[in-house]
């Protein structure tokens, strides 16, 4: 190591500030600034809800958990305290935030080593080049030479959030090395989960929206240990060896993870290379007690296997929008019986919304308010090997907050039923494209891919439509009204898709061939007339409805 390059005083985090400037700031000059600060703006998303779920590590040991909701709204209402709560506990750690220390360099094990002396080079570190190939960023040649210390930070505690799974180097000690190598124990963290995280008008307000009181979140009251609940640098240093079996026992060890086991390399000038091996397994499988920052999924198939209820974290999917995943939120709809449990639950909201739902419920917000749902995920190419990343998911969901109240049933019911709706006109839109190829004696294959496009593009229409339908809700506003409004704007976009599938048929489909399985001639008229009467049977028509322009609403 040379030199230093402590993180509480070198700029390293980039920002945008209220006004929409960017800057690069150190972790006591975000504190200070904080309400000037309106978020983590880095190199790319998963980066930023890293250094996030860093800040809000930090919050909950300078506030002490905080252990109760009286403690948390003395911070919430008045910022300086906070502010000089979070200086007080970094000045305390300061030594074990200097990047390159030769003792205790943060987020990483002094003089790791493999036995060949191998040192990779910073595409194992940097997301932009995974195995060579160019990804999130244009980023090639020179570019990987050198990176400032401050980038490295960054891409640091990235690493140890969003790594992918795959082999790695083998260090000296580390009695996992098998031919100078460490084979693959999953992803980091974080890189395992569909990041949910409450956005506020500044980062003071984001932060402490996310440093959840845990005794007020039923699935986090259990198991809880905020004495023990460490981050690295109160912990005694890791050893090359990676812990296989290890569990979290609060959110703080959960958002500092030690996934890998790193060493940076550099000079003056920047960081040059690395050690990048494997670090503590991370084993997710009903760590809702723990995580609070993503909802929970039961997994029925493997729960009648383990003889045990399951429950694994939620994902989000490229294919499939964000907002279709409020179910899984809002927790409050589609509960069955669990097979080894007297509960009756298919979800566990993530645990940051259940505390906004008690701050609702203790009338520390109005009910009539909207929350900003910021929701980041990494997509695999195999699900299964996970070393490959396919797609980042970064998406931003307006939501009114009177939606997450369990005793709203009118409202949520609303925005439930608006949801299968639409799902059952990409039903009816699925069918008619495949009558419509089949109409011209396309084979099978030919049929399903045809299904496919026409629901996938109503999805592309409906994923914006959608959140902004959401976001008009209030509390006050007649669901009866909003639920017309919808079903009429699902009407317009299914009359508009049916024409653009319609359009694309040549003529042989208007004479049509006869179905091999009915034996019936399916043409462009029989086809249209089955979609239209799938559509009027989904979406009844009310004596009173009228249709309103989306900009006529506004």
């Amino acid at each position: 190591m040379v030199g230093s390059f402590n993180l509480l005083d070198e700029p390293w985090i980039r920002v945008m500030r209220v006004d929409g400037s960017v800057d690069e700031l150190s972790l006591l000059t975000l504190c200070d600034e904080i309400s000037d600060i309106l978020k983590i703006c880095g190199d790319i998303p998963t980066q930023d809800m890293a250094i996030l779920r860093l800040l809000i590590a930090i919050s909950h040991r300078a506030t002490d958990g905080p252990r109760d909701l009286k403690t948390w709204k003395k911070y919430w209402n008045n910022q300086s305290l906070f502010q000089q709560c979070i200086i007080n506990y970094l000045e305390r750690y300061r030594n074990r935030f200097d990047l390159r220390d030769g003792q205790f360099p943060f987020f990483q094990v002094a003089g790791i080593a493999s036995s060949s002396g191998e040192i990779s080079g910073l595409e194992s570190l940097i997301p932009d080049v995974p195995n060579n190939e160019p990804f999130f960023t244009m980023r090639v040649g020179s570019g990987l030479d050198c990176i400032s210390w401050a980038e490295g930070a960054r891409w640091l505690i990235h690493a140890h959030a969003f790594d992918p799974s795959g082999i790695r180097t083998g260090a000296i000690g580390d009695s996992r090395v098998k031919r100078g190598k460490v084979y693959p124990i999953r992803p980091s963290w974080t890189g395992q989960i569909g990041v949910v995280a409450i956005q506020g008008d500044n980062l003071f307000k984001t932060i402490l929206l996310n440093t959840v009181v845990l005794k007020m979140v039923g699935e986090l009251r259990e198991r809880m240990d905020i004495d023990n609940d460490r981050p690295p640098w109160e912990r005694e240093p890791d050893r090359a060896e990676g812990r296989m079996d290890s569990i979290p026992v609060g959110p703080v060890m959960c958002y500092t993870w030690q996934s890998r086991r790193v060493l940076l390399h550099g000079t003056e000038q920047g960081v040059t290379g690395l050690f990048l091996g494997n670090g503590d397994k991370a084993i997710l499988d009903n760590c809702y007690l723990f995580e609070p920052m993503t909802a929970w999924k039961y997994n029925k198939s493997e729960s009648q296997k383990r003889k045990n209820d399951l429950f694994v974290p939620y994902r989000f999917s490229s294919e499939v929008g964000v907002w279709r995943g409020l179910t899984a939120f809002a927790a409050q709809r589609g509960h069955k019986r669990l097979a080894f449990s007297s509960e009756s639950v298919d979800y566990i909201p993530p645990g940051v919304i259940s505390f906004y739902r008690k701050l609702l419920r203790k009338g520390v917000f109005p009910r009539q308010s909207f929350i900003r749902l910021h929701c980041v995920g990494l997509e695999y190419m195999n699900p299964k090997v996970q070393s490959k990343v396919r797609n980042l998911i970064d998406d931003v969901i307006i939501v009114p907050a009177c939606l997450f109240e369990m005793e709203n049933k009118r409202l949520s019911s609303t925005v439930f039923d608006a949801m299968d709706e639409a799902d059952d006109v990409a039903f009816a839109l699925r069918t008619l494209g495949g009558d419509l190829v089949k109409a011209q004696g396309a084979d099978s294959d030919s049929v399903q891919a045809a299904c496919e496009r026409a629901a996938t593009a109503f999805y592309f229409v409906i994923d914006e439509e959608f959140p902004r339908w959401l976001a008009s809700l209030a509390d006050d506003r007649d669901p009866n009204e909003a639920k017309s409004w919808w079903r009429e704007r699902l009407r317009w976009i299914a009359n508009e898709q049916s024409n653009i599938l319609v359009d694309s048929v040549g003529p042989s489909a208007y004479a049509g061939c006869v179905d091999e399985k009915t034996r019936e001639r399916v043409n462009v008229g029989v086809s249209l007339k089955r979609f239209e009467s799938l559509i009027r049977r989904k979406l009844p028509v009310s004596p009173d409805t009228q249709f309103e322009s989306m900009e006529d609403e506004k």
